[in-house]
């Protein structure tokens, strides 16, 4: 994500991105069926989860990696939102956290840590990158507990259709205002819209949806913890990238936690 932002602002690049979004679901729904909410009350809580989502967290998440911010102090911080989600989720969802799970939460973060301590570095990062980098686990957990609760039955494609139009004009609405908007265009860019497009929105983003329709929210949020380790090794097998012994035994760490956090029955 950090590789596009050498090309162009946070904003700008989120709302190119979410009208991409809306362009590619607009171009198959001639050819879908599609189940469109039953009501403007239920359009409002679709545009809600994604303003949260798709404007707010990303929003944040871009902003401090174009502070300065490193992939691996942000991975970190983002990797709170698991703990804050099972802290939450007995309130707001009804859910409840057993003691082995609280366990795994605390093994999947210390893991987590582990993986990515030779990657965070303080850097030049300034202090609004340091702000908004400190909102991104709370804004994620809000929006993730407010989509399992109000639109965990949304059509994906109605669904992902009314949440980045939502984004596209929030986040072009903000770039209008605090950003030059001017675009450097090229492979590099050309592949980092792509990689957010077709893996981040439309293969990520609907997985994990369809995984909050079918899995308590605390499980779900589990899973986080093995993304930026999952991350360092696809790193090593397609860019070299070497990683220590620690990251080894933290990966392990991390994967126990999430074993332990996934105990509870209940499809994921």
């Amino acid at each position: 994500m950090k590789y596009g932002l050498d090309y162009i602002e946070p904003f700008t690049l989120l709302a190119v991105r979410s009208a991409l979004n809306v362009l590619v679901v607009a171009a198959i729904l001639p050819f879908v069926r599609v189940r469109w909410p039953h009501n403007w009350r239920a359009v409002g809580h679709i545009a809600v989860a994604g303003f949260l989502l798709q404007f707010a967290y990303l929003g944040a998440m871009f902003v401090a990696l174009g502070e300065g911010i490193s992939q691996g102090l942000a991975a970190l911080i983002a990797g709170m939102q698991p703990l804050i989600t099972a802290m939450l989720v007995g309130r707001w969802l009804g859910e409840r956290i057993t003691p082995i799970q609280w366990v795994g939460f605390l093994l999947g973060f210390g893991g987590l840590a582990a993986v990515m301590s030779e990657r965070i570095t303080i850097g030049t990062g300034s202090v609004l990158g340091f702000a908004v980098i400190a909102l991104t686990p709370f804004l994620i957990t809000a929006g993730s507990l407010y989509q399992k609760r109000y639109c965990a039955n949304m059509d994906l494609r109605a669904g992902m259709l009314i949440q980045h139009t939502v984004a596209a004009v929030a986040c072009f609405a903000t770039a209008l205002a605090l950003e030059t908007r001017e675009i450097q265009w090229g492979f590099e860019l050309s592949f980092t819209l792509a990689w957010l497009v077709l893996f981040l929105s439309i293969a990520a983003t609907n997985l994990y949806y369809i995984m909050l329709r079918r899995g308590e929210a605390a499980r779900v949020s589990g899973l986080f913890y093995l993304t930026p380790p999952t991350a360092v090794v696809l790193g090593y097998l397609t860019y070299g990238e070497t990683f220590g012994l620690i990251a080894i035994v933290g990966f392990v760490v991390a994967a126990t936690g999430v074993a332990l956090i996934s105990r509870r029955g209940g499809n994921i």
